[in-house]
């Protein structure tokens, strides 16, 4: 297995911008809905978006947080296996 190291640091960057892009996306949404939410009503609470976000982020990785992790977990576990290859 050839594999430099400039092609593994490439696959780890991918490997967290999935991992960190999934929250981020829905922390995204969800503060763009209460936001829209807090307009209709007009409810001037400050608070209401900080939290409904950190909730939202904490469910996502609570549900899909083994998912999220794997591709990050199986590209270390190759980094480990294939060491004396890379080292080379």
């Amino acid at each position: 297995m050839e594999t430099s190291f400039s092609s593994l640091l490439v696959s780890f960057m991918v490997d967290v911008a999935i991992l960190a892009g999934v929250p981020l996306a829905i922390a995204t949404l969800s503060g763009f809905l209460t936001a829209f939410f807090q307009a209709v009503t007009q409810i001037q609470d400050q608070t209401l978006a900080q939290t409904i976000k950190i909730a939202a982020v904490v469910i996502v990785l609570l549900v899909f947080g083994a998912r999220l992790t794997a591709p990050l977990m199986n590209s270390t576990v190759d980094i480990f296996e294939n060491f004396a290859v890379i080292a080379q």
